[in-house]
């Protein structure tokens, strides 16, 4: 009737229906009994694809369950339908109803435990940052929005980013949650340029260049990205 499943985690019906047979006289009707076939079918595979699924899991927690519902499926698909009323078949059917909603809530599970295995993406963004102020950036801080520290300063050994230049960062490491960063750059008397939210969740795939700009008439500055 079945046979174990990939790293034997559960059966594998291999034949879905053995005695559920055709209706005799004085029995349920043709189309009760084909219904109640049709419903014992979609279960078997219902029950192969929660295998399937968890055959590539590292847990073992759902073992001794899905062995359980295998002998129950074995068991339904032992019954003559041909000594059935229609009203047994009708307790047939209400079980295997019973049975599918075990199905879907072992699935979904089934589900979140794959992705905690996975874990969470990685993004890698490269990103470069334009100074297109006119103004000598000294001090040039990106981070995390959450984070409670700016982190280094970008502008490093060099001292300061000209009012032209182009600074190059390799790459930022976020995941879907982290999308949102503050940049932060002065000038040197500490006076704060730039103070701007920038959101990558549209920029991770592909990287960045975020291009700061100053006016001096409204002595404020923002940013543009390319």
């Amino acid at each position: 009737m079945y046979k174990k499943a990939i790293k034997n985690k559960g059966k594998v019906f291999l034949i879905c229906l053995l005695c559920l047979a055709g209706a005799g006289c004085g029995g349920p009707s043709g189309e009760q009994i084909a219904a109640v076939q049709g419903t014992y079918a979609d279960l078997i595979s219902l029950h192969n694809e929660v295998v399937e699924a968890y055959a590539d899991l590292e847990d073992d927690s759902f073992g001794k369950q899905l062995d359980a519902m295998a002998d129950k499926m074995d068991s339904i698909g032992q019954r003559d339908t041909q000594g059935m009323t229609a009203e047994e078949l009708d307790a047939v059917a209400a079980e295997m109803a019973a049975y599918k909603e075990t199905y879907d809530e072992m699935l979904a599970e089934i589900q979140e435990m794959k992705d905690g295995e996975q874990g969470e993406k990685i993004y890698e963004v490269p990103v470069a940052i334009e100074n297109n102020t006119g103004v000598l950036i000294h001090s040039l801080y990106l981070y995390k929005a959450g984070d409670t520290e700016k982190g280094e300063n970008l502008v490093g050994d060099a001292g300061c980013l000209e009012g032209f230049q182009t600074l190059n960062i390799l790459n930022l490491y976020m995941t879907q949650d982290e999308m949102l960063w503050h940049l932060e750059a002065a000038e040197e008397s500490g006076k704060v340029i730039e103070s701007v939210d920038i959101d990558f969740t549209d920029k991770a795939e592909d990287g960045v260049t975020i291009v700061m700009k100053f006016s001096f008439d409204s002595m404020e500055g923002w940013v543009e990205f390319k």
